[in-house]
C-alpha cells in the first residue's frame, strides 16, 4: 500500500499516464476480490464498506424507481442491514422479517411460507451468510434455490464468511453480495459490493457524482485501500483451506481447556454449521460485562455486535433466538484470528476459567 501513499498517488479515474497506472492497479485489486468471491471483475463495485454496500443493495433495488416492492430478511440481522430496512418500510417498502431456529438458522422451509404468502411483483431477499455474534452459517445456497422459485432476488451479506469459507456467487444463487476489507486483514474503509449483470441496469446507485464505478458508486476510489483489500483477497484465498484448518484448532483448544477446568457454559448459535473460529457461549448465572471487566485487560472479547456499542439492551440477534434479557446477558463471543497462537488460547480459557469462579464467588 505505501507507494499509493507515497511516489505512486494519483487519480485513478483521471485520464493522464498516472492515472492510468492507478486504474491499473484498482482493476487488479478488483480482479482479486472478485475471484474471492468467485465472480467476474466487471461484477464488483467498490464501496466505503460492507455498510455502504448493503446500503445500496437495499436502497438501490427498493427505492420507489427500483426494481422490487417487497423484502424478506431474519430477525437476526445486522444493523447495516435492519436499518436501511426500517428506512425502507418507512417509505412504503413492504418489509417481512423472517424468524430463525434457536440456533439462529433460516431453514429454507421457513423462508418457503413466508415467501408464499405474497405473490406477483419481484422481491428481494436479504441474509448475513455468517452471523457475527453468533457464528451461525446460514444455508445460502439451498435459500437460493428458495427465492429463485417464488421469482425473487438474493442479496448475502458476506463480510463475516469472505475468506473463512469457500464462496462463490453462483454456487450460493445469489445477485447481489457484499464483503469488507477489514475483515480480511485489509485496510479499514473499503468494501464490495457484487452485482449480477441482470441487476446493473435496475440497481439504482444511491451517490451520485463524477459516475464511477460504472455510474453505481460516484466518488473517487483510494488506490492504496483498493491495492490493500485485493492483496487481502489474494492472501484470503491461497490460505482459506490452512486458516480454517487453524481456527477449528483453536476452537477445540479453546473448549477442551474451558472443559478441564470444569466451566459451565452453552453454546449460542449453530454449533456445527458455524464460522470457523467463532465461538459464543453463555455461562450460566453469571453476568458478560462482570467477566469481561474481570478479563480486561489481558483479553479483548464482545457481548454483542461492535456496531451496536452502547446499547443497554441486550442483542436483538440473542434475543430473537429466544433468550429474554438476563440470560442474553450472559453471553460472551470469542473469535480467534490468523496469527492467534494455540498457547495465547490455552492461556485465555484459563484466564476465563479464573474468572467465572470469581465472579460466582461475588455473585453468591
Amino acid at each position: 500500500m505505501l507507494p499509493w501513499l507515497r511516489h505512486a498517488h494519483a487519480n485513478p479515474h483521471a485520464d493522464h499516464w498516472h492515472g492510468h497506472r492507478a486504474n491499473q492497479a484498482l482493476e487488479e485489486a478488483r480482479e482479486a476480490v472478485a475471484m474471492l468471491v468467485g465472480a467476474a471483475p466487471e461484477t464488483i463495485v467498490f464501496t466505503s464498506g460492507a455498510t455502504e454496500a448493503n446500503n445500496l443493495a437495499l436502497k438501490g433495488m427498493l427505492t420507489s424507481q427500483g426494481a422490487c416492492s417487497r423484502l424478506w430478511l431474519t430477525d437476526i440481522e445486522h444493523k447495516s442491514l435492519r436499518e436501511p430496512a426500517q428506512f425502507l418500510g418507512g417509505q412504503g417498502i413492504e418489509v417481512e422479517r423472517i424468524a430463525v431456529s434457536s440456533t439462529g438458522t433460516l431453514s429454507p422451509t421457513a423462508l418457503a411460507e413466508a415467501l408464499s404468502r405474497h405473490g406477483g411483483a419481484n422481491g428481494l431477499v436479504a441474509v448475513t451468510h455468517g452471523n457475527n455474534e453468533i457464528g451461525t452459517l446460514q444455508p445460502v445456497a439451498a435459500l437460493g434455490e428458495v427465492v429463485h422459485a417464488y421469482g425473487h432476488w438474493l442479496h448475502v451479506d458476506a463480510s463475516q464468511s469472505a475468506g473463512r469459507v469457500p464462496l462463490d456467487v453462483e454456487a450460493l444463487g445469489c445477485e447481489l453480495l457484499c464483503v469488507s476489507s477489514h475483515k480480511l486483514y485489509g485496510p479499514g474503509g473499503i468494501g464490495a459490493l457484487y452485482v449480477d449483470p441482470e441487476l446493473r441496469e435496475r440497481l439504482q446507485p444511491q451517490m451520485h457524482g463524477g459516475g464511477q464505478e460504472r455510474g453505481l458508486r460516484s466518488g473517487t476510489v483510494a488506490p492504496f485501500l483498493a491495492v490493500g483489500f485485493g492483496t487481502a483477497a489474494r492472501l484470503a484465498q491461497r490460505r482459506l483451506a490452512e486458516d480454517a484448518a487453524h481456527l477449528r484448532r483453536l476452537t477445540d483448544t479453546f473448549i477442551g481447556t474451558l472443559d478441564a477446568h470444569g466451566v459451565r457454559y452453552d453454546w449460542v448459535g449453530e454449533p456445527e454449521q458455524r464460522l470457523p473460529g467463532h465461538v459464543s457461549l453463555r455461562f450460566p448465572g453469571l453476568d458478560a460485562e462482570d467477566l469481561l471487566a474481570m478479563l480486561a485487560p489481558a483479553l479483548s472479547a464482545s457481548t454483542g455486535s461492535a456496531c451496536a456499542a452502547g446499547e443497554l439492551r441486550a442483542s436483538s440477534v440473542l434475543r430473537a433466538l429466544g433468550l429474554d434479557e438476563r440470560t442474553a446477558g450472559e453471553v460472551i463471543r470469542f473469535t480467534f484470528g490468523r496469527s492467534t497462537l494455540r498457547g495465547a488460547v490455552q492461556c485465555a480459557a484459563a484466564r476465563v476459567a479464573a474468572a467465572t469462579v470469581r465472579v460466582a464467588e461475588r455473585s453468591s
